[in-house]
């Protein structure tokens, strides 16, 4: 462990993890920062900023030398400098909605197992609902929470495993097995009249955005960030390319900014019969500008805001209330996989690096087991198969 003990106040000292830890003396006692740093400078910022505080007198001694998950936790997130600010807020809001309420408030160095599984317990059951007399979680993303669940037991997982690394506990207390993954159930889909009913019901500048949902599988904040430029109609084989993508902050502003990984961008083939439409709406309602926005509000503005209200009302109205916008790229995703995409070809237009979520669309229901096979005999008889027979000389 490399100290630096050239400083007249404080001390920064290497850990084996390759971060920095910062601390100072006051009045006998020791007192760390309550993160560790990247680099060098950082740790050093951090003292500077505290004897700046002191010499205003600022400062105040915290009650403990050891820190509260709160206190950890919102320095983890803010100071992380590999974080997008969509993915940032998205942790900071997780955060505080669904570990900061029971957990926030315990000592770093004093959480437990046993803590940590009865905190799971509880999310688990609340946002299910059922918690008697509890209103379920608005952020669950999956009919019964789980997804939520799991992402926010990932996010207290990797909070305590950096602050193991960095020896500012013995061990990390988040050991439940599977918790990271989410066990949802299947989602609904709706059939090709619904998908047309839908378009038919939501405003008119909104239809062709229902079909490019289910026929293209891309995300609603992919489709709210593409520009003119981004769509080939006019080739032979018509294409969809993804750069950029929109997510609405906290703070209510919209942020723009590449997929979170390599294969979320992508290019993706139309299908031949949603062109049309989208050449009908490019010249309706889409800006003659390459970088003109494909789809906004009747007044010009960005879609990520109000989209849901606009969905949910006429997914009522077609009587489809279960349905969500998410559901239309799983529908659209089903479609393919029926219609005969390979793994990797799925993987391609949902934007992804794991196999996990196309492999799931590729479940076999009886109807398209049907289907197949049907397929199967159609070209078994082009190929003139010859029937099987058997040595009696009865066909088989």
């Amino acid at each position: 462990m490399v100290t630096d003990k050239r400083r007249t106040f404080g001390r920064v000292e290497e850990l084996p993890s390759g971060r920095w830890r910062a601390y100072f003396k006051s009045e006998g006692l020791r007192h760390n920062a309550p993160v560790t740093f990247a680099t060098k400078t950082d740790a050093r910022l951090w003292l500077d900023t505290v004897r700046t505080d002191m010499t205003r007198g600022a400062w105040r001694a915290p009650l403990s030398t050891r820190y509260s998950l709160d206190d950890y936790a919102t320095q983890w997130i803010a100071l992380r400098p590999d974080l997008k600010e969509s993915t940032r807020d998205l942790y900071s809001s997780t955060y505080r909605l669904h570990i900061a309420p029971l957990l926030g408030t315990k000592r770093l160095d004093k959480l437990t197992p046993d803590q940590v599984r009865n905190w799971h317990q509880l999310l688990a059951a609340d946002l299910s609902g059922k918690l008697g007399g509890q209103a379920r979680s608005r952020t669950a993303t999956a009919r019964n929470g789980s997804s939520t669940v799991a992402r926010s037991y990932r996010l207290l997982h990797a909070i305590m495993q950096t602050a193991a690394e960095d020896e500012l506990i013995q061990s990390n207390p988040c050991r439940i097995k599977g918790a990271g993954n989410a066990w949802s159930a299947e989602r609904p889909t709706l059939n090709l009249h619904e998908v047309q009913a839908l378009a038919e019901r939501v405003p008119h500048h909104y239809a062709a955005l229902v079909h490019l949902l289910v026929w293209t599988g891309v995300r609603i904040g992919e489709a709210a960030a593409m520009q003119r430029r981004d769509l080939d109609t006019a080739s032979d084989r018509p294409t969809l390319t993804v750069r950029e993508r929109a997510y609405r902050l906290q703070s209510g502003v919209i942020d723009l900014d590449s997929p979170k990984s390599k294969a979320g961008r992508r290019i993706i083939p139309l299908p031949p019969h949603l062109v049309p439409d989208i050449d009908a709406h490019l010249n309706q309602w889409t800006g003659e500008s390459p970088s003109a926005l494909v789809f906004t509000t009747s007044t010009g503005g960005s879609i990520i805001s109000g989209y849901s209200q606009v969905f949910n009302r006429a997914l009522n109205h077609i009587g489809r209330p279960d349905v969500r916008v998410h559901d239309l790229r799983h529908t659209g995703m089903t479609l393919a996989a029926q219609a005969g995409a390979s793994v990797p070809e799925l993987m391609r237009r949902l934007g992804q690096s794991s196999t996990t979520a196309a492999e799931g669309y590729l479940h076999t229901t009886a109807d398209h087991g049907r289907a197949v096979a049907e397929r199967m005999s159609e070209l078994a008889a082009k190929s003139n198969v010859i029937p099987i027979r058997r040595a009696s000389g009865e066909t088989a």
